[in-house]
């Protein structure tokens, strides 16, 4: 018996329903009788108002009378060039390739594609280029081009991508993963394809939601649950027949057809598959009708009518070679070699398959390289090159699992079986049908009914598979002890290895938790202790200072200050000190608790300015800020009005001339911006600004560098509200810090 993988045929159509997602929508039926009546009245309109009716029109027409689509756009182009409105004349040069394409004329819609994309550019209509790209893409996966069309959809995804075009990733998305599929990537493929549907249940598409649905089902199909499949192709057809999609029921009905054939209702898959080319004829997609052909084939063959079965592969052949579609007259050509093999023709066979293996291996189709490796096996022992066989079916088996087409594997195994057990090989005849079991039992296991009809096809393969075990009874006896007293051995020796190791990891394990436990304690105690330090210092140095006071007014008098202004200078310096010391401390700790409340970025930022402009008269200070906006923040208003002093007074140090200060709205969050045009800061040194007490420029004083806390502090204070402070070149010239303040702080989360 011969059987063809699902995935070949559902692989060849699912991109034919795919288009459908580049088109605009089904119009509503009040609009489409608005347009019948303007059709009919099109001469009564004026020339240069007719543009928007005749893009209406081959929109319309495109999906059910492609024909008639085609002739309203020559009109509309003419029209066009005469009145020029390009916007429209992206739409429908775009529509018109895909009308071209489902007439297989890949080179006028190649024309039409290249055409649209050059006035997309001109325009910036991004729309208009995501889909002449994607109709690009299309066109080469038609003419099995496939590494190219991967490519080509991938540049139209970060297209859609950029615009947000959320319909556009779906069905981009869709594209790809029948590319990766036909090249043997199920798992990246099934990604691919869970990504696009879940998407289009967000947006709640429903011609897109078919499509999804159709796929799935190809995914349960290719594993052998056929009923599951018919279940998903079922549902997608419901859609197709609500939204009168022509060339999706086309696809549906075939895909349909031919899990019956999977199924073995033959009767039943004859009457989906002559619906289904019914409307590939009136739509005329000659790629449609080749498959639909193809298959009708396989079904004669089953029923051993082979004079139709031959006709019909023939018809296909012939109309895949008029199309130029390389990847359908391999499968074709495959079919027709498993034909003559039923017919005992071994050179007819032979011929067949050689050519259309030499086209699948040319296009890299993984797929239809195993099964076309597996019917040049059979072809193989029909010659009496038993060998050989064995080789063949080999490859073809490594090919089939690298795919995970389980119904060729399971295929391979049968085959192998019955070729082991005419060359009197018992032990890998056993091998084999056990494999082929075990593919059988994960293809039916969830279902009920193919078990069954597996269980009475199967019987006969039982019977001989207990004549084999019967027969190395003696000698499997005696392995079987023999592996029992290594195993014995193995578990003592694995059992005390395990133990073993297990004892390491657990001392190892303690050691490790009393060496974290007395740093943690160590990093605790020096924390504690300076910030004992810190409180000791600022009682003695406020006596000295409430003294010092005391002492000027009664001897220096009216003399020179300047020593006076040097003591409280340095005593001031000195508090500064430890004040930013301890809140550094605190806040790392996080002992010092936020006091939230509504902050006004606007009002704050603009007291940091007026208090620095006068601090630095000779720098300019900007705010660049939308002021019709409120710019409200959930926030502790003194230690963010902190933060912003500190990255401020450094910015205005080493500035040049000019700090400009900006805020922007993001996702969840502000950015406050702060830019200068000063030197700058080297990137190998970006990180190191943040640590307590570095100060980049050696050559500073105290008087003009400060003490090394600012920018740390000012970090600390971010990374307490949940935010966040990260440092660049600015395009002034200087430094860019960007503070993060979230909408939404840690600890209101936390509630």
């Amino acid at each position: 018996m011969r059987i063809k993988p699902l995935a070949l045929w559902l692989l060849a159509v699912l991109i034919t329903s795919t288009l459908a997602g580049i088109a605009v929508s089904t119009q509503p039926s009040k609009e489409t009788a608005d347009l019948s009546h303007q059709e009919r009245d099109l001469q009564l309109i004026a020339e240069r108002d007719r543009g928007e009716v005749l893009t209406a029109l081959v929109k319309h027409y495109r999906d059910n009378d492609p024909q008639k689509s085609l002739q309203y756009g020559e009109q509309a182009l003419a029209l066009f060039s005469r009145w020029p409105d390009d916007s429209r004349k992206i739409v429908v040069l775009n529509n018109m390739a895909w009308v071209h394409v489902s007439l297989s004329q890949y080179d006028k819609a190649q024309q039409r594609t290249d055409e649209s994309k050059g006035l997309a550019k001109a325009n910036q209509d991004t729309n208009g280029l995501y889909t002449a790209q994607t109709m690009q893409g299309i066109i080469y996966w038609r003419k099995a081009d496939y590494l190219t069309a991967l490519k080509t959809f991938e540049q139209a995804l970060e297209i859609a991508k950029q615009e947000e075009n959320h319909r556009g990733i779906a069905n981009t998305t869709n594209y790809m993963a029948i590319i990766y599929q036909t090249l043997g990537q199920p798992e990246k493929a099934l990604s691919y394809f869970l990504r696009a549907y879940n998407i289009q249940k967000e947006l709640g598409d429903e011609k897109s939601i078919a499509v999804s649905l159709n796929n799935i089902a190809n995914m349960y199909g290719t594993s052998g649950n056929y009923s599951l499949a018919l279940d998903y192709q079922l549902q997608s057809r419901k859609i197709r027949e609500k939204l009168n999609d022509l060339p999706g029921l086309a696809q549906i009905l075939g895909n349909i057809g031919l899990t019956y054939f999977y199924l073995k209702d033959y009767d039943q898959a004859l009457a989906y598959l002559q619906r289904s080319l019914g409307y590939y004829e009136s739509l005329e997609d000659k790629q449609g009708i080749a498959e639909i052909h193809n298959n009708l084939g396989m079904v004669h063959q089953q029923k051993q009518q082979f004079e139709s079965a031959l006709h019909q592969y023939q018809q296909a052949l012939t109309m895949a070679q008029a199309i130029q579609d390389t990847a359908l007259e391999a499968r074709v050509n495959i079919e027709l070699a498993n034909a003559y093999i039923a017919l005992d023709n071994g050179a007819l066979a032979e011929q067949q398959v050689t050519l259309g293996l030499e086209q699948a291996d040319k296009l890299g189709i993984v797929t239809l390289n195993a099964y076309g490796l597996l019917t040049r096996a059979k072809v193989e022992q029909l010659n009496g090159n038993s060998d050989q066989a064995l080789a063949l079916s080999e490859v073809a088996l490594s090919h089939a699992q690298q795919v995970q087409d389980m119904l060729i594997v399971r295929d391979i195994h049968e085959f192998r079986y019955r070729l082991y057990k005419n060359l009197a090989k018992p032990q890998e005849a056993l091998l084999s049908l056990e494999a082929f079991k075990q593919v059988n039992d994960e293809m039916f296991n969830s279902e009920s009914d193919q078990r069954l009809a597996f269980l009475l096809s199967h019987f006969e393969a039982e019977q001989h598979e207990q004549q084999i075990k019967l027969l190395q009874a003696d000698q499997a006896l005696q392995r079987t002890q023999l592996a029992q007293h290594r195993y014995q051995r193995n578990v003592w020796l694995a059992g005390l290895t395990v133990l073993f190791v297990i004892i390491l990891l657990l001392v190892n394990r303690h050691h490790q938790r009393k060496i974290n436990a007395s740093l943690n304690q160590n990093i605790k105690s020096q924390r504690e202790l300076i910030q004992a330090v810190a409180h000791e210092f600022r009682s003695p140095l406020a006596r000295v200072q409430f003294a010092f006071d005391m002492l000027e007014e009664k001897v220096i008098g009216d003399r020179e200050p300047r020593l006076s202004e040097n003591i409280n200078t340095g005593l001031s310096e000195l508090e500064n000190l430890i004040k930013e010391a301890l809140d550094f401390i605190q806040i790392e700790n996080k002992s010092r608790p936020l006091h939230l409340s509504q902050v006004n970025l606007v009002k704050v930022l603009s007291e940091q300015i007026d208090a620095h402009t006068g601090l630095y008269p000779d720098k300019d200070f900007t705010l660049e800020v939308d002021r019709n906006r409120e710019w409200l923040v959930s926030a502790d208003s003194i230690q963010l009005g902190r933060a912003f002093s500190n990255i401020i007074r450094n910015a205005a140090r080493f500035a040049t001339r000019q700090i400009v200060i900006t805020l922007k709205q993001e996702k969840t969050a502000i950015a406050i911006i702060i830019e200068d045009d000063g030197p700058g800061i080297p990137l190998e040194q970006r990180e190191r600004v943040f640590e307590p007490f570095v100060r980049l420029d050696q050559s500073r004083c105290r008087d003009s560098g400060g003490v090394g806390l600012g920018l740390a502090l000012a970090k600390k204070i971010c990374e307490a509200h949940g935010g966040s402070l990260t440092i660049s070149s600015s395009p002034l010239g200087g430094a860019r810090l960007c503070l993060s303040c979230p909408l939404t702080t840690k600890n209101q989360q936390s509630k």
